[in-house]
């Protein structure tokens, strides 16, 4: 192969940029949705639940959402709220019912099997390159929301 083919073989290849994730996030996130929908929950539901489902208190739980989600405490406890007024957590909002433990597995379930379709057959190494790129990315995004 020529110095020309190889550069336009690897100039072909885009770079990882906002666009590329935004592309992946939705297409992503649109069977993440459908797979959800079965289940009556929202994602950001589905992200409180699963707080909880991890065993954390209430207050561990309300920190973990509004961190992933990038929301503010109260509204992660009106998360916990519209759960507990489904029946999917107890009285207080603080453990899952049997029936929010049956759609958290459900939905575990579901998710696991669309990773394993999705970056299952990615070489582990791309995979931990990705990794690394994205957390550094949201690393320095965080930082960014936090100068704002």
């Amino acid at each position: 192969m020529s110095a020309t083919s190889a550069t336009s073989v690897t100039s072909a290849v885009p770079l990882l940029d906002g666009q590329s994730i935004g592309v992946a996030y939705h297409a992503i996130a649109a069977v993440r949705d459908r797979l959800l929908a079965a289940s009556g929950l929202t994602f950001h539901q589905s992200v409180a639940l699963k707080a909880l489902a991890d065993g954390l208190d209430r207050a561990g739980a309300a920190d973990r959402v509004s961190a992933t989600l990038k929301i503010d405490g109260s509204r992660a406890h009106a998360l916990f709220d519209e759960l507990a007024a489904a029946g999917l957590l107890d009285g207080a909002g603080t453990a899952l019912t049997d029936e929010g433990a049956r759609i958290q597995r459900g939905f575990t379930d579901a998710v696991s099997g669309l990773t394993e379709r999705l970056y299952g057959g990615l070489p582990a190494a791309e995979r931990e390159i990705a990794a690394r790129a994205l957390a550094h990315v949201a690393a320095r995004a965080n930082a960014e929301l936090g100068a704002l």
